[in-house]
């Protein structure tokens, strides 16, 4: 039988907080097409920043008996004051109510399955008090993340997250925007998605290569090419992501037929001109929270 790729960190999982901080750590490590590395940095971003910000993660995640707002506000407090930088607020938005759900939800006797840990994560966010609603926004808007302008305005004043007041509706804003937000649309539809796609990608891909971060660097290339990346359709317009989703295909086409990683190389390099506006950051924090899942469905 085949090795699991999965085993051998996996036995050295404590708990939540471990898996935490091994996915986000493995998600960062892997050499992903226009995302920060060990030998790729940006300007303002580096490969510290995401290991700093791995520990502060998992450490406010799984913060007891605290609320789902509480802990991702908690979060990107935290990580203003320890990098200055948005390194984290897609990974705790889809992290915070998986953790959660199976924090409170996971039963011990029974199988945990990626089904039910979607129903449990839909329950967790059909269940969010009207405070806990108000901190996520409040989350959101302290991590002053780019592109929230122009298109990706709502168009009720009272959806808007930067301008969040003490009656903020965090779902109801999740739902406005899930047509232009990879990580909205999850919210709006209870992880569906997640759950169905992103998951069964990484898996399926760090299986056909037998190497964890390969396997992570393929199901990023990936998803790229399936569903997009919001933070660049934010970032430059759907045109110019359409573009980039079109020349993730070619790559894996390209790589599928004769194993081609020179397309690939040039790609990594075009999402890293312009001052890094093509990187796909929404892709990479939905493959550390694919990453956690992963890790503890062998708990």
């Amino acid at each position: 039988m085949r090795h699991d790729p999965w085993q051998w960190i996996a036995k050295t999982v404590g708990g939540p907080v471990d898996a935490i901080q091994y996915a986000c750590v493995l998600e960062a490590t892997a050499p992903k097409a226009g995302n920060v590395h060990p030998v790729a940095k940006f300007n303002d971003l580096c490969f510290a920043d995401f290991v700093a910000s791995a520990e502060i993660v998992a450490s406010g995640l799984t913060a007891t008996p605290m609320g789902l707002g509480d802990r991702i506000e908690s979060v990107i407090r935290q990580t203003r004051v320890t990098t200055n930088t948005n390194v984290n607020l897609g990974i705790a938005l889809l992290l915070g109510p998986i953790v959660l759900a199976e924090e409170t939800q996971r039963p011990a006797d029974a199988a945990w399955t990626l089904d039910r840990w979607r129903e449990a994560t839909a329950n967790v966010l059909s269940t969010l008090s009207d405070e806990q609603s108000h901190r996520i926004g409040r989350a959101i808007s302290k991590a002053s993340a780019g592109g929230m302008d122009g298109d990706y305005q709502p168009g009720d004043p009272s959806l808007d997250v930067l301008a969040s007041s003490e009656s903020f509706d965090v779902m109801a804003g999740m739902r406005d925007a899930k047509d232009r937000d990879l990580i909205a649309a999850e919210y709006a539809g209870g992880f569906e998605s997640f759950f169905a796609e992103v998951v069964p990608a990484v898996e399926a891909s760090v299986g056909e290569t037998g190497d964890l971060l390969s396997g992570i660097a393929l199901a990023h290339l990936r998803l790229l090419a399936d569903r997009g990346d919001s933070l660049i359709a934010r970032k430059n317009g759907r045109d110019t992501e359409q573009e980039i989703r079109d020349r993730a295909k070619q790559c894996l086409n390209a790589f599928a037929s004769n194993g081609d990683f020179g397309s690939i190389a040039e790609f990594d390099a075009h999402l890293r001109s312009e001052g890094h506006l093509f990187n796909p950051g929404t892709t990479a924090d939905f493959i550390a929270a694919a990453v956690y899942v992963c890790l503890r469905t062998r708990a």
